[in-house]
């Protein structure tokens, strides 16, 4: 704050004084032959009048801040509090998704199944292609959902994300982190949308398997999941 209540206080008390002296001198001459300490006695009072009520304005207007700032934080917390009932009431009011059967799995559009659903099909749809599946998931899971384990013996780490915005380089980074914790041979990670330059970028360097969104269609379609 540019100018604090005290100064706004003693600018008060000399505006005040000057009153008080003005007003007070107009008096004294106008009555004849007052006594030569009403003069000084007008100048004492008028300021020490001024200082009351200049230490009066400053208690004042530091009051009337301490009681806007209470209550502007009263009013975040109130606001806080019904936006926390209303999240709370909103998520109770949802009912709880059902967890597909295989069967409805296999049927449905890949891009509206949630996050867990799509790993499940991946993990369907690589068991079909031979592989013997591990659902990792879950915290701790260092980006790997599924680990796949070939005729070869050597296993793969697949991290599966299902989502609409572009997959970056800090999943690419933290599966090859996953692979080498896993003990993984290899990396994928599966999306059904893309991935950013540098997501590709740093893939290529570190030697992952990016399947995007197309890909993915492609695979499905040949793979012919309904007939299953």
């Amino acid at each position: 704050m540019a100018k604090t209540y005290y100064a706004e206080g003693r600018q008060v008390a000399y505006v005040l004084r000057g009153l008080f002296i003005l007003g007070g001198l107009g008096i004294y001459f106008s009555i004849p032959g007052l006594h030569w300490g009403f003069f000084f006695g007008i100048l004492f009072g008028s300021v020490i009048l001024g200082e009351i009520f200049g230490g009066m304005w400053t208690r004042k207007r530091r009051k009337d801040k301490k009681v806007k700032k209470s209550s502007r934080t009263s009013g975040v917390r109130q606001v806080s509090t019904t936006k926390a009932k209303s999240r709370v009431h909103n998520t109770s009011a949802k009912a709880p998704m059902k967890k597909l059967t295989d069967a409805q799995l296999l049927k449905a559009d890949v891009r509206t199944l949630s996050g867990t659903d799509f790993e499940r099909l991946m993990e369907l749809y690589y068991i079909d292609q031979g592989y013997t599946v591990q659902r990792v998931g879950g915290s701790g899971d260092h980006e790997v959902d599924l680990i796949l384990k070939g005729k070869e013996g050597y296993k793969i780490a697949v991290q599966c994300k299902r989502w609409k915005q572009d997959v970056g380089n800090d999943i690419v980074l933290r599966l090859k982190a996953g692979k080498q914790v896993h003990g993984c041979y290899d990396a994928w990670i599966v999306t059904t949308s893309n991935f950013t330059k540098a997501a590709k970028e740093a893939a290529d360097k570190l030697n992952i398997k990016l399947i995007n969104g197309l890909s993915l269609d492609e695979r499905l379609k040949r793979w012919d999941r309904i007939a299953k």
